[in-house]
């Protein structure tokens, strides 16, 4: 049988990932924030120990019970990057020494390499991983991408971990005066 995990084990692994350069900032943030997400529909016991659950089944508890905040791309997506994070976690603690996350940017790095773009079966890929803004990367805050309309995402820093509804509504309330009617 495999071993006990729970919700903070996985993201307490994408914060050590990204803290330690096992992969980069905004690929572990972005695992982190849909795992955060999904995790939330859990109960205490649930996200105690993530092993016992079909994750296919949370995943779609989730899209159930989230499907009004979210369009359905999205939806799959957080689905995909939640199962990878898993994935990634598992690797990682059967076998931390040799432990490497395969990123867009990575495999793109070993196809130079290898010379495949130049042979013109692969289109150019432009970097993946964008810089990270100055001080974006707190301890117990995380950073979330949010698109508002084709062509335009928002881009959330120092977000506390423990974010209340009350901090939330306040947040909401500060977005609606930036509004130019």
């Amino acid at each position: 049988m495999a071993n006990k995990y729970s919700a903070e084990d996985i993201l307490g692994f994408l914060d050590h990932a990204s803290e330690h350069g096992l992969m980069p900032t905004t690929t572990a943030q972005s695992l982190a924030v849909a795992a955060r997400n999904v995790f939330g529909i859990l109960s205490d016991d649930e996200r105690a120990d993530l092993n016992r659950l079909d994750l296919n089944a949370v995943i779609k508890r989730f899209n159930n019970r989230r499907a009004k905040d979210f369009n359905p791309s999205s939806l799959k997506e957080y689905g995909r990057r939640v199962h990878r994070a898993i994935d990634l976690y598992t690797q990682w603690s059967l076998d931390p020494a040799n432990f490497s996350a395969k990123t867009r940017a990575t495999n793109t790095a070993r196809r130079k390499e290898r010379g495949a773009n130049l042979e013109g079966d692969l289109r150019p890929i432009a970097e993946v991983e964008p810089s990270e803004p100055a001080g974006s990367n707190q301890r117990g805050s995380y950073q979330s991408a949010f698109p508002i309309r084709p062509g335009t995402v928002v881009t959330l820093s120092n977000v506390p971990s423990d974010l209340t509804a009350t901090e939330a509504e306040r947040l909401a309330q500060f977005v609606k005066m930036l509004v130019i009617t």
